[in-house]
C-alpha cells in the first residue's frame, strides 16, 4: 500500500494560523494519511543566528499541531552538519516512508523554487501542493515535468517575520498565532516579548 504523506517545511519561527490551515486543508482534500510539520534545522536562505533555537521552533510546531487530526511536528529536518536543503529532506522522507510525498508550500515558495538547491530533483521526489499568497502568480519556473496541486483558497497571507516584528512592537497577534504557541512565546520571552 502506497502511503500518502504531506510535508510542510519551514522555520516555524513562529508557526501561525496559515500553517495550520494549509496542513489541515491539504490533509482533508487530498486524503493524506498524515501531515508532518518539519522545522528546518539550518535553512540555507536564513541567518541561523537570527532564528530561535531549533528545540523552541520544534516545540511551537508541536503545540500548533496538537489539536489537528493526523498533523504532527517532526524533527526529521533537525540541524546536522550543514544547511537543511529541501531536496535532502525529501530524499530522507522517501527512504523512511516509501510513500507518495506531498510537499506543501505557499505561492512565494513556488516562485522561489528555481533558486533552491536541486529544484528539478525536488520535483522528482514529490507532488508540490501550492496555496495562494499575496497575489503571487502560481507558475512553476523550473523546466521539466512536475506534479502540482494548486489550491485557489485559502490564502496564506501571514508571515512569521511580520509576526515577530508585531510581537516585538507589542501588537496583538492572537488572531494569527494559535493560543498555545503565543503562550509559549511569552513564557520563553521569544521575539522580544515579555516572559
Amino acid at each position: 500500500m502506497n502511503r500518502r504523506i504531506g510535508l510542510l517545511g519551514g522555520t516555524f519561527d513562529p508557526p501561525h494560523a496559515a500553517h495550520r490551515v494549509m496542513a489541515d486543508t491539504a490533509r482533508r482534500v487530498l486524503g493524506l494519511e498524515r501531515v508532518l510539520l518539519l522545522p528546518a534545522g539550518c535553512p540555507p536562505h536564513k541567518d541561523a543566528r537570527r532564528l530561535s533555537p531549533f528545540p523552541d521552533r520544534l516545540e511551537m510546531a508541536r503545540i500548533a499541531a496538537r489539536d489537528l487530526e493526523a498533523v504532527e511536528a517532526s524533527d526529521l529536518d533537525a540541524a546536522g552538519d550543514g544547511p537543511s536543503y529541501t531536496v535532502d529532506l525529501l530524499a530522507r522522507c522517501r527512504d523512511r516512508f516509501g510513500s507518495s510525498l506531498y510537499f506543501i508550500v505557499g505561492a512565494d515558495s513556488l516562485r522561489d523554487l528555481p533558486r533552491w538547491h536541486r529544484p528539478r530533483r525536488i520535483l522528482e521526489l514529490c507532488t508540490l501542493v501550492v496555496f495562494p499568497r499575496d497575489d503571487i502568480p502560481m507558475r512553476l519556473a523550473v523546466p521539466g515535468e512536475a506534479s502540482l496541486v494548486l489550491f485557489e483558497a485559502p490564502r496564506v497571507d501571514v508571515s512569521s517575520s511580520g509576526l515577530r516584528r508585531a510581537i516585538r512592537e507589542g501588537v496583538d497577534v492572537s488572531d494569527r498565532i494559535p493560543d498555545g504557541v503565543m503562550e509559549y512565546v511569552r513564557r520563553r520571552g521569544l521575539y522580544g516579548g515579555a516572559p
